[in-house]
């Protein structure tokens, strides 16, 4: 935070403390989900919450803090604009205009000064303007810009200036738009060059500034901020699986709606660098139908005091010399704030003391300036932490392995290869090697050349005593894993591997023979059947009368031999017997016996 920024959000504290006090609020900020509003303090705390009945999936919102009433716009309804008014007591929603065909309001924003709603419609490409009295109906809406195909999404109102603002999200043409709430003089503020694609605007009347989300290609977002004219532009944040799509600002925070996660998320609008955004409520276990959508602060919606806030800025953008303080006498209206600004004390800033004799101020160390507004720390350190010496000077103490005066260095960035560890020893990087060797790991081992050839980009990471898993991507969507038994090298794990994939093949050879033999074994049984005579065999083809010196004879299961003068036989055994060769042998002399015996 700039010094000038400083000044002007303790400022803006200090005179605000008074109305706030004078004025206690029933909440301070709305959220719209589904069909519901949720109402909560700034600490976080659910201060109500209502349901509209009417509506189906609320989308932009406003807030008229003259009636106490809020403006809806629904995309899903019979009713594309409802209004409801807080001081009843009912939930009844009062629907203001009928939904068209291809009507899409997106973003919603009130001017209680001249009674006018304003929306943009996302389909039709146009900003919308409808005046809504405090007696009686609202008027029939009116075209305030044709924006001729661009896509309308977020609008925001300078109540102080009487401008609008919006927003055009299509590519090729997106761009941030403002005019005079007449129509007149409608410009481009921030041009296509410095966006991507941009949703939501807000305006911070305090400190007079332009707020945007950009949804950036990718998985980055970023919200940013410029003057009212566009000019001086700073980031905010830059965010990563976000999708900010309503932005809403109060006198020192910001929030945002955010899809992505479903979360309402809140950052300090003057944030360090370094600083992560807060969540400030969870919607995830919303059903997921209910979308989370606009979010409006009390902040910068009521009637917005721009005569004090004009005196701020004034003040700010003065020399801060003591000269020119007497001027902040005429700050402030009211009598509790004009004694807090009127003491010297409130001159010096983060508790620096006033000397009265020189009428100058006394500052803590670490400050510095003519109201000790200087932090001598902000923004000094880049990467660790920052402290003043007995000089009154800052000092930094490195975080993680950067080093310089100012953290600004990372010596071990692509130092080590082959995954070795950098650590930094008296400002110079050294590594500690895994699977290497040499001062920078250069020198792989075997078992990181196997990896380097088997992956790409490899990281080797020990799993146990025995494996090491070589992973390929940062994904770890493939891996490759090397077999180290005892501190053997690759190829004793080659043959293993070749071992292995011959017993298995040899497994295989076995099934397929047993199926083979077994398939044979239960073939069908053999019969042959012959003429017998002392002339031979002659294998009977057909049944002629058999004379009285032949013999029909039938052989099954048997092996063909020359039977001669053998009679009709039938064999004992039908189906061999295992056994012994002994056995067969047997057999055969027991069958030529009983033929020999038989002949004649």
């Amino acid at each position: 935070m700039t010094p000038r920024e400083y000044l002007i959000v303790a400022l803006t504290i200090v005179l605000g403390i008074h109305a706030i006090n004078a004025n206690a609020r029933s909440w301070d900020l709305a959220v719209v989900i589904g069909n519901s509003v949720e109402f909560f303090f700034r600490n976080k705390t659910l201060a109500g919450q209502i349901q509209i009945k009417e509506a189906e999936s609320l989308t932009g919102v406003a807030y008229d803090d003259t009636t106490n009433t809020l403006f809806f716009s629904d995309t899903r309804s019979n009713y594309s604009v409802f209004s409801i008014n807080l001081k009843e007591k009912n939930d009844t929603a009062k629907p203001l205009v009928t939904k068209q065909e291809n009507n899409h309001i997106v973003g919603l924003a009130f001017d209680a000064k001249t009674r006018n709603l304003f929306w943009s419609d996302g389909v039709k490409s146009a900003i919308m303007r409808m005046h809504v009295p405090l007696d009686g109906p609202p008027e029939k809406p009116a075209l305030l810009h044709d924006l001729k195909g661009s896509s309308a999404r977020g609008i925001a109102l300078d109540l102080c200036n009487s401008r609008i603002y919006w927003v055009n999200s299509n590519k090729g043409n997106q761009c941030i738009e403002r005019s005079n709430l007449d129509g007149t003089e409608r410009t481009s503020v921030i041009k296509k060059d410095m966006l991507y694609e941009p949703l939501a605007v807000a305006i911070d009347h305090a400190e007079r500034k332009l707020y945007w989300t950009d949804d950036i290609e990718g998985e980055r977002s970023a919200i940013e901020r410029t003057n009212l004219d566009g000019r001086n532009n700073q980031t905010v944040i830059r965010i990563k699986r976000h999708q900010p799509v309503y932005l809403a600002i109060d006198r020192d925070t910001l929030y945002w709606s955010d899809r992505v996660h479903k979360r309402i998320w809140s950052l300090p609008k003057n944030a360090e660098p370094e600083e992560s955004p807060v969540e400030f409520r969870p919607y995830r276990l919303y059903p997921h139908f209910a979308e989370l959508n606009g979010i409006i602060t009390r902040d910068n919606t009521e009637q917005i005091d721009c005569e004090r806030y004009e005196r701020i800025m004034n003040y700010a953008n003065a020399t801060l010399a003591p000269e020119a303080l007497p001027s902040l006498n005429n700050l402030p209206t009211g009598t509790e704030e004009s004694e807090m600004v009127t003491e010297k004390s409130q001159y010096c800033l983060n508790d620096g003391i006033m000397d009265d004799t020189d009428e100058i101020c006394r500052c803590k160390p670490g400050f510095t300036g003519a109201h000790c507004e200087i932090n001598l720390c902000h923004n000094y350190c880049l990467q660790g932490s920052c402290s003043i010496n007995t000089d009154n000077l800052p000092t930094c103490k490195c975080s993680g392995t950067f080093i310089g005066p100012r953290c600004a260095t990372d010596p071990c960035i692509n130092y080590c290869l082959h995954g070795g560890q950098c650590s930094v020893q008296n400002e110079k990087p050294v590594c500690k090697c895994k699977y290497s060797e040499g001062s920078r790991c250069e020198n792989p081992s075997n078992v990181t050349k196997t990896c380097e050839t088997i992956c790409a980009k490899t990281e080797i990471v020990p799993m146990n005593h025995s494996v090491i898993n070589c992973r390929c991507d940062k994904t770890n969507e493939t891996s490759a894993q090397m077999i180290m038994t005892n501190g053997e090298r690759y190829e004793y794990t080659i043959i293993g591997l070749t071992f292995a994939v011959l017993t298995i093949v040899l497994m295989l050879v076995i099934i397929a023979l047993s199926y083979y033999v077994n398939t044979l074994r239960k073939r069908p049984r053999i019969r042959k059947r012959f003429v017998v005579s002392k002339g031979g065999i002659t294998p009977l083809t057909s049944r002629p009368q058999i004379p009285d010196n032949q013999c029909e004879i039938t052989i099954e299961n048997c092996c063909n031999m020359n039977i001669c003068e053998t009679p009709c036989f039938e064999p004992k055994l039908r189906t061999a017997v295992a056994g012994s060769n002994d056995n067969k042998k047997e057999e055969k002399n027991s069958l030529l016996d009983n033929m020999e015996g038989n002949s004649w």
